[in-house]
């Protein structure tokens, strides 16, 4: 063997064995910095929703004002494998507790989802909730009915329809309570009605949102149904008297409104709008005195109608 050739043995035999604690906690070293390099090009972030779930109050007379989201988004941070295995799996809803019906807003922190170690919470949308509550209070308030459709022909509603009862309860949070005015029924419908009184159960429409009506959900909607009529008005008629020829009647002239069916009320003349002053009766029971005076009713005999006279009595001489 060469001495050059010696030489080198010499070296690569302290290459593999001078030093060896030396060369043992470098290999490590680098084994270790490769791992964490290796690591770090497998670390990812994802966006996935999570489900919300809310305590509602334990108490009726505070209403949550504020929506509660169904879900929020959270950015997630670890490896793949980590992020793949947790969304496989579903991350479990985060929980609010509302219970107390006073808690101000809602922070979405690391400690409310349930996450492995190696998973971590970058950024949450929305990072946090502002709630604003209100008092639950109750009001008493009318209900309010209407009518729908016409009656049969010749036939008209009477008057506006009545309500029983004529008030409901309602309950809600204070600032949509205050402004409702009337609970609303639906509407009567008289559709083919004939003369009558026709009560009916109605049902009350359903409330504005977050609001309730206490007591019954219907009311009874009672219509009067007439038949259809027209007026006519007949200006100073002259009054006759019945029974005596000899008579002075002040005043000497009336008026006469006659009141019935149009197509009747259409067809008067001037000429059978008479009114009329009997004396007969009071005639009889006086006897033959010369002179007298008596107040007496005026009437107007008309078929089919009524007649309204004004002023409705007279005074009679003789």
């Amino acid at each position: 063997m060469t001495k050059s050739n010696s030489a080198v043995l010499q070296f690569l035999r302290n290459a593999f064995t001078a030093n060896l604690g030396l060369k043992a906690v470098s290999l490590v070293c680098a084994l270790f910095l490769f791992a964490y390099i290796q690591g770090q090009r497998d670390i990812q972030q994802r966006t996935v929703p999570v489900g919300v779930i809310s305590l509602p109050p334990d108490r009726d007379d505070r209403e949550l004002m504020t929506r509660i989201p169904p879900s929020i988004h959270v950015t997630l941070r670890g490896t793949a494998r980590a992020l793949d295995r947790l969304i496989q799996s579903g991350l479990p809803p985060v929980e609010i507790d509302l219970r107390n019906g006073y808690k101000r807003s809602v922070q979405f922190g690391r400690e409310l989802f349930k996450l492995p170690p190696e998973v971590d919470v970058i950024f949450v949308d929305p990072p946090s909730i502002d709630l604003d509550w209100e008092k639950v209070v109750t009001r008493t308030i009318p209900l309010q009915t209407s009518v729908a459709g016409q009656p049969a022909p010749g036939f008209m509603l009477k008057a506006e329809p009545t309500v029983e009862p004529r008030n409901t309860t309602v309950k809600g949070p204070v600032s949509l309570v205050e402004v409702i005015q009337s609970a609303r029924l639906a509407p009567f419908d008289v559709t083919g009605l004939t003369e009558g009184v026709w009560p009916r159960r109605i049902a009350l429409d359903p409330p504005p949102s977050r609001v309730s009506y206490l007591g019954p959900q219907s009311a009874t909607v009672t219509v009067t149904i007439v038949k259809r009529t027209s007026e006519k008005q007949f200006a100073n008629r002259r009054v006759e008297v019945i029974g005596t020829g000899r008579a002075v009647v002040v005043p000497q002239a009336v008026d006469v409104t006659v009141i019935g069916p149009p197509e009747v009320v259409r067809a008067l003349r001037e000429e059978q709008i008479v009114p009329r002053a009997d004396l007969t009766k009071v005639l009889e029971e006086r006897g033959e005195e010369a002179h007298g005076s008596v107040i007496v009713p005026v009437t107007v005999e008309l078929a089919d109608v009524e007649a309204k006279v004004q002023p409705p009595t007279v005074t009679v001489k003789w």
